[in-house]
């Protein structure tokens, strides 16, 4: 079984294109994260978690999400990471939520896609993240393997000061950065709630036919990418700004 999260694609992209070579069920974590609770799954394993890394470390509601789910005791369980940059201290935290839930580790490994986090990295043309994710698609064969036939992942070492910086600043960044008061529609908004449609954490609403930010923003960038009209800027970090429409509109 295959369980994803995902902002903008990434993720469920690559959930989906390992699913397809495994013959796995693709579950979007985000079904429960959204209506905040956990889930009970039932299936023998191997389980293979998908998610991006944020802040050097998988996205903290799908950790939540994933240690208050129910899974069969000893699962096999691997971890693939989308990132654009380097998963960083991202398997040392798949590690210790392993042992947390008795999971049987299999390791975590790092996928390269386009980035999306527009608001403090550069981003790129379409032609450009087209090849990063043929690129990735290409190296999904021995992955798939390594899931089919329950052999461990091969894993980096993780350094000890990338734990220790990680671990010191995560809980502030989520608290005083992935502020979502920096959104705003522009007078281009058609209206067409897709910016609501694909928030994860259900942290939009639409009021009078605009977007509307509550206070459950994860930085996802889903919202601003997404948009049809790119008509969603967050303060003047992203004026001329290149959008990431996600990996399926690069092949359209």
């Amino acid at each position: 079984m295959i369980i994803f999260f995902s902002g903008t694609g990434n993720s469920r992209f690559i959930a989906e294109k390992i699913a397809e070579q495994t013959g796995d069920k693709t579950v979007d974590a985000a079904y429960y994260i959204r209506r905040k609770k956990g889930a009970h799954f039932t299936d023998s394993g191997p389980y293979v978690y998908i998610a991006p890394v944020y802040v050097s470390a998988p996205p903290v509601p799908f950790l939540q999400f994933l240690r208050h789910s129910a899974f069969p005791a000893g699962c096999p369980t691997y971890f693939v990471m989308t990132c654009a940059g380097g998963m960083a201290a991202a398997p040392w935290y798949c590690r210790k939520l392993s042992e947390e839930k008795g999971f049987s580790y299999m390791g975590t490994v790092e996928i390269d896609m386009p980035q999306n986090y527009l608001l403090f990295f550069k981003m790129h043309p379409p032609s450009h993240n087209r090849e990063k994710v043929k690129n990735a698609c290409t190296s999904l064969d021995s992955i798939s393997d390594s899931i089919h036939s329950l052999t461990p992942l091969p894993e980096p070492a993780v350094k000890k000061w990338e734990i220790a910086a990680t671990r010191m600043v995560l809980a502030p960044y989520y608290k005083h950065f992935m502020s979502a008061k920096g959104f705003r529609a522009t007078k281009d908004c058609i209206g067409c709630g897709k910016c609501a449609a694909a928030c994860p954490m259900s942290n939009i609403s639409m009021e009078m036919h605009k977007p509307s930010w509550g206070s459950k923003c994860i930085h996802c960038m889903a919202c601003i990418n997404l948009c049809p009209k790119e008509a969603i800027e967050y303060g003047r970090h992203t004026r001329g700004k290149l959008r990431y429409h996600g990996p399926d509109s690069l092949f359209r």
